[in-house]
């Protein structure tokens, strides 16, 4: 049982914690940063204008901007001794392999792990995709953005953010 909520409570944490990446990248990424901009930002700004581009070439291609630097947030976390944080930072590096199953006719086992929640559904990750795009950013699951949604999260997230005079990237806001 303690080993079932160890997976489970880090499966949750990086949903969250790449959903808040997730966050950051569609509400302030800025495509004229170095490196993260032509990497990260652009290709983001690209899939919500055609949500299934995300899915054009390989694994690699779709997965080695979140697979690198969650590999290195795992080894540091094993560095320093903690093994939780870097079985979040492991799981985490299947964000954006999920997320694309969630614009995919997908086989049989992944539709009913879809269908229970567990991984991110097409129907549980559209209302990210529908205006005012402000929303839903966790895309491993479909379980922590109706409660993250019901607490308010990205509006008190945002809230804080805007008291260091950081605003939303407008052409988001209008995307």
């Amino acid at each position: 049982m303690v080993t079932l909520i160890y997976l489970v409570s880090a499966w949750l944490a990086a949903d969250v914690a790449t959903g808040a990446v997730h966050w950051w990248e569609d509400r302030y990424g800025d495509p004229a940063w170095p490196i993260v901009g032509r990497w990260v930002i652009e290709p983001n700004i690209v899939h919500h204008k055609d949500p299934r581009a995300m899915l054009a070439g390989g694994y690699w291609q779709r997965n080695w901007t979140t697979i690198i630097p969650a590999a290195v947030a795992a080894a540091v976390a094993l560095a320093c001794g903690q093994q939780w944080l870097a079985l979040v930072a492991g799981l985490a590096t299947q964000a954006n392999e999920i997320h694309g199953w969630s614009h995919q006719r997908c086989s049989r086992p992944i539709r009913g792990l879809q269908l229970l929640g567990v991984v991110s559904s097409q129907e549980g990750h559209a209302r990210h995709h529908r205006s005012p795009f402000s929303t839903d950013f966790c895309v491993m699951t479909d379980l922590t953005n109706p409660l993250l949604g019901a607490v308010g999260f990205w509006r008190i997230l945002e809230a804080v953010v805007g008291l260091f005079g950081i605003t939303p990237r407008v052409e988001r806001a209008s995307a």
